[in-house]
């Protein structure tokens, strides 16, 4: 008589996209794959002990992982909304800033503030990078008395894409008679609003969006 050797019970068969379709094994869905390959063991081949060991050292790594988890991301949400409430006192607060600073992205551009103390027939703008040298200069032409901003693409004066990371600008400005106009960086006024649009917290002073790390000084 022919002896059958196939396994005496076949273990089920598990699919991602059934068993786990988000690809991500909690505690829960570890433990019930746990209990489920243990019914379903070969009897002529049981799990050994040091594999069992293994894998329930395996479900306290995952449950742990899985609470530390969790805490941060309670932790991130304190901290996010803390921020925002003290943010938010600076509504109506008088401030002070220095917005020479520029932060150049992978994409996009990055834009900064200055206030022409005259009309300026002439107007030049050099970035530099953090070494100090000049990456580019650009000439904006005639200005008015008053607040100005400045926009720069990320380009240099050889065309390329310059390196993400912090940069900054200065001003050089001339009247009609080629004599100097002064430009300051400095921004000062109330807050009217904090604003969260490009993803980091800003002032608004007037119509210049002014971010919180350029602030210098608070007075009441």
């Amino acid at each position: 008589m022919a002896i059958d050797s196939s396994p005496l019970v076949k273990a089920p068969q598990y699919t991602a996209q059934t068993a786990n379709p988000k690809g991500v094994l909690g505690k829960d869905a570890f433990m019930k794959l746990l209990v489920a390959e243990l019914k379903n063991q070969d009897p002529m081949d049981p799990m050994k002990a040091r594999e069992m060991v293994g894998q329930l050292a395996d479900l306290s790594t995952v449950e742990k992982l899985g609470g530390i988890d969790e805490k941060l991301s309670t932790l991130q949400n304190i901290t996010a909304a803390s921020s925002g409430i003290s943010n938010a006192g600076l509504i109506g607060r008088k401030i002070e800033a220095d917005t020479k600073n520029l932060t150049l992205g992978a994409q996009g551009s990055a834009s900064g503030l200055f206030t022409l103390g005259g009309n300026a027939a002439s107007v030049l703008v050099k970035v530099r990078d953090a070494a100090g040298n000049v990456v580019r200069s650009m000439d904006m032409g005639s200005l008015k008395l008053g607040p100005q901003s400045v926009k720069w693409d990320g380009s240099t004066d050889g065309g390329a894409r310059a390196p993400s990371g912090l940069y900054s600008f200065e001003i050089a400005a001339t009247d009609t008679n080629s004599r100097p106009v002064v430009a300051k960086t400095k921004v000062s006024g109330l807050v009217s609003s904090v604003t969260y649009e490009n993803g980091t917290p800003e002032v608004v002073v007037g119509d210049s969006h002014i971010p919180l790390g350029d602030v210098t000084t608070i007075a009441q």
